[in-house]
């Protein structure tokens, strides 16, 4: 069954409330900025359109009519509805409105985190969603739909994505508080080669895991690799480190924890090649104000020198 068209336009309700309201034809009128004759011809499409009596006339009075009264109710709330309609719509536009989904590679929660407060504040009609993705995973992700934005380091699909680069991260060292390097402020990979390596799967970031290997390599060292599943920022691999089963190596916030009998500290990697490239990632034919307007965001926030602690 087809939806029967209604020729009713929002005008026919303003001038119908208008009259409503002074239950006086030129009065009316005067308040539209229309002429009177107008003003009662619209008032009578509007009657045949409804098939009902709004209005009952005479020389002396204007009266709502049953029907009018209820139509008067619906009318005004039909009008606010209208408003919020039209303000939805220029919010979005404007990307002060919608979804935004955000992918965070390991160890950017709390950099990223700031990034989404700060659009919250001066944003909060957009809902943000984050979800913990893998650098590697990131790609798909967009191209499926099921993130707008990813934060990931290299490799990136550039062929199906728009990029950019934020900024580039810094290697660390991830000890044991009791480590005998734990003081430093720098150390060479040199003086940690012979220690049994805790590093991520290569699955999860292949950039990274062949940038750190590559580190090794071009010193002419052999990393001994111990476990490669578990993270500095996660419980299970805070415990490893901490126990002296070995040390990580790698990016993302610095990790200090004195937490529950976990002790570790992070020191920086003093090679001149131990930095890698932080992405934003999007989708080439993106149309969303909210993603653009988010973008905007991190640019502003993340495009400068920044020292990205984490207790």
């Amino acid at each position: 069954m087809g939806i029967e068209y209604c020729p009713v336009e929002l005008r026919h309700v303003r001038y119908f409330i208008a009259v409503a309201e002074y239950l006086n034809f030129s009065k009316a009128a005067q308040q539209l900025h229309i002429a009177q004759p107008p003003l009662s011809r619209q008032i009578r499409q509007l009657e045949e359109a409804l098939g009902v009596t709004l209005f009952t006339r005479n020389k002396r009075r204007v009266a709502l009519t049953k029907a009018g009264q209820v139509f008067l109710d619906e009318a005004r709330k039909l009008i606010v509805q209208a408003g919020h309609a039209m303000e939805a719509a220029r919010h979005a536009q404007q990307g002060e409105s919608g979804i935004v989904r955000i992918g965070i590679a390991s160890g950017l929660g709390g950099l990223i985190s700031k990034v989404v407060f700060e659009h919250r504040k001066q944003l909060p009609a957009v809902d943000i969603e984050c979800k913990d993705v893998f650098s590697s995973f990131q790609n798909e992700a967009l191209r499926k739909g099921e993130i707008d934005i990813g934060f990931l380091r290299p490799p990136l699909d550039q062929v199906n994505l728009d990029c950019e680069m934020l900024f580039e991260e810094e290697f660390l060292v991830v000890l044991p508080r009791t480590h005998h390097l734990a003081k430093r402020k720098f150390v060479r990979l040199e003086e940690i080669a012979d220690e049994p390596l805790i590093i991520f799967d290569r699955s999860f970031s292949t950039g990274l895991y062949d940038k750190i290997m590559g580190l090794y390599s071009k010193l002419g060292l052999t990393s001994h690799l111990t476990a490669r599943h578990v993270e500095p920022h996660e419980e299970a691999g805070a415990i490893m480190i901490a126990s002296g089963k070995g040390i990580f190596l790698g990016v993302g916030a610095i990790v200090n924890r004195s937490v529950s009998g976990i002790d570790l500290v992070s020191v920086r990697l003093n090679e001149p090649e131990a930095k890698i490239e932080l992405y934003m990632a999007w989708r080439k034919e993106e149309q969303s104000s909210a993603v653009f307007s988010f973008l905007d965001t991190a640019r502003r926030l993340l495009r400068r020198p920044a020292i990205r602690d984490i207790a």
